[in-house]
């Protein structure tokens, strides 16, 4: 008896831990974020990119906290196009480094992979989904 209800507890907390990003998305903002500290304003659509972590742009997120701008201070606050610093707004959204937090750019090309007409839609600069006039 006490086996299955060991068994009943671990499988419950492992339900509730699953679940736990799917409640984060929930509370996501509504579809149409601009993000206009670039030269051509980008609308970003948390709808399009349910299938990410919320970690994966929001890296200093304690899952708790209220969600910062990417542009907040002392985040990525440096609108300088040629810095090449963590604090750069222009490299978290343009670098073509893969690294442990990826860049917007670096994200969409690994999800493009070789698709040509995927990789053009979602990294060109000129009639990217990203920057549409």
């Amino acid at each position: 008896m006490k086996k299955f209800l060991s068994l009943g507890l671990v499988c419950a907390a492992l339900v509730c831990f699953c679940a736990l990003p799917a409640l984060n998305a929930a509370d996501a903002p509504a579809d149409g974020l601009s993000m206009a500290s670039t030269k051509k304003p980008v609308t970003f659509n948390h709808s399009t990119h349910k299938s990410a972590d919320c970690k994966a742009c929001h890296h200093t997120w304690d899952g708790a906290a209220a969600v910062q701008k990417c542009s907040s201070a002392g985040c990525h606050d440096n609108f300088d196009k040629k810095d090449k610093s963590v604090n750069s707004y222009y490299q978290a959204v343009h670098s073509k480094k893969v690294k442990a937090t990826d860049s917007c750019l670096s994200c969409h090309a690994k999800t493009a992979g070789k698709d040509k007409d995927m990789k053009k839609q979602l990294t060109g600069c000129k009639g990217s989904a990203c920057h549409v006039d």
